[in-house]
Order: structure tokens, then sequence, then C-alpha cells
């Protein structure tokens, strides 16, 4: 009986990987917003290269001025031996990051957090592709479509999710 259950689980916790979006993971922008209060906020951001192919030298928030409002003028933040070019409208539009050497590439497998900038955009008005991103590869300097930055839930929802699924899971187990 204890064998089928942990047989059973095995194979509950593998679905659940194959299921999970990041399973078959290509890279990935992941944010988070700070409300600075007065309109202003806080994108920070962090690409996770799991999956990638290659290390990332650089990342383009591609609509930098349109969306974000930003230009020289921006508080643009980005993680030690890195740097950026901020969007100059209406000529450029992305903002740009760079690694300035290749031991600050993002490595495939690897996280690189640090990337900020402040806006008035309000997080709550961004819908669609209004923050997609690209990366740059390492080695073949091509640009790499990485859809749109994705959101890291707040902490209490996370969770609830995480508590949803203790539940169905207990539930679940009492009913084999």
């Amino acid at each position: 009986m204890a064998r089928c259950r942990r047989t059973t689980l095995t194979l509950l916790g593998t679905l659940v990987l194959l299921a999970s979006p990041r399973a078959f993971a290509t890279p990935v922008v992941l944010y988070s917003v700070d409300d600075l209060g007065g309109g202003l906020f806080r994108y920070n951001l962090a690409v996770d290269n799991n999956g990638g192919s290659e290390a990332l030298s650089g990342l383009d928030v591609l609509n930098g001025d349109t969306v974000f409002g930003l230009d020289g003028n921006s508080a643009v933040g980005q993680p030690a031996g890195w740097s950026h070019f901020s969007p100059l409208p209406p000529l450029v539009h992305d903002l740009d990051y760079f690694s300035l050497a290749p031991g600050g590439d993002v490595p495939v497998g690897g996280v690189r957090g640090g990337f900020s900038f402040e806006s008035t955009t309000d997080p709550n008005a961004i819908a669609g592709d209004d923050f997609a991103v690209e990366g740059i590869g390492a080695t073949s300097a091509s640009q790499i479509p990485l859809g749109d930055a994705e959101l890291v839930p707040e902490p209490a929802t996370a969770l609830l999710l995480l508590l949803g699924a203790s539940g169905l899971a207990a539930r679940r187990w009492r009913g084999l």
C-alpha cells in the first residue's frame, strides 16, 4: 500500500513538473514593481536563462520610451559589470542593457538580477505585448525574442497557490 502511494506521488510529481510552463523553459525576464509613491514605480528585472542555448550578453526592453516613458534622464540601474543605453526618443525606443565582459554574461542555466528602471507607467496599465523583451546572444550576437516579461507573484499569492495545491494533493491522497 505504501509503495503504491509512493509510486503514485512520484508519478504525480513528474506530471506536475512536465505540465509546468518552466519544464521546457526558454530564457525569460521576470519582474517585480515597487511603488515609490507620487505615481512613480521602480521595475526590477531578472534574466532567467534556464533552457537557453547560449549565454546572454544583452537585454533589450523594446518599448522603453513608448510604454514606460524612458529617456536619457530616466533613473536606470544595472548589475555590476553591465551598462546601458537609455532610449532617445523619437529615434531609439529601446532600453538596452549590455555586459561589459564575458564574465558578466548570464550563463546558460543562470539567473542575473539587478536590472531596474523608474517609470510613471502604472503596472496595472501594462497589457498585451507592452513589456516585450529580447536577449542578445553572447556568441551569436543575435537578438533572441523572450516574449513578454513575466510578473513575479506577490509572496501572499504564491503562498495561497501553494496551500491550494497542497489541499488538493491531500484530498487526492485520501481518495486513493
